[in-house]
């Protein structure tokens, strides 16, 4: 009897710490054809930058226009990850989501798809109108808001 008990809690110890890497990875990309071409994102020639520091992002919240690229610029002692909402899937801009950090569409969704080191940056163009918030993945408390018209 003892020994199933041990079985079954090895069993789930793996499914739970699976779980755990497949989300803090990034790197469980979503299968896509390796045929499919993506077209890069396509600015305006605006730009915006949002600056990450120990107290989060600032401004937290801006207004730009349509193809207004983004920039995300680590002033943090520490490692972020700007990706939109809602955490840990990264699913509320359209087509985004954490599961294509791997792919060929990873240049499209709204997910550095990996720590940006200090003095690091990280860019974005908008496509989608919309409000889309957003968050650092590596600590979710730290958010913000992007407001596209």
């Amino acid at each position: 009897m003892s020994k199933n008990i041990y079985i079954i809690i090895g069993s789930v110890i793996i499914i739970v710490l699976g779980g755990f890497l497949f989300f803090q990875s990034g790197d469980a990309p979503e299968q896509s054809s390796p045929e499919v071409s993506i077209s890069p994102l396509v600015g305006n020639g605006e730009s915006i930058t949002i600056r990450y520091t120990d107290s989060g992002y600032v401004p937290k919240e801006v207004t730009i226009s349509q193809g207004t690229e983004v920039i995300f610029e680590n002033e943090n002692n520490f490692f972020m990850w700007p990706a939109t909402a809602i955490h840990p899937t990264h699913t509320i801009y359209p087509g985004s989501s954490i599961r294509k950090c791997g792919g060929a569409e990873k240049v499209r969704i709204f997910d550095a798809c990996q720590a940006i080191a200090q003095q690091g940056s990280w860019s974005f163009i908008f496509q989608d109108q919309g409000s889309w918030g957003y968050h650092d993945h590596l600590q979710a408390r730290f958010t913000g808001k992007i407001i596209v018209e």
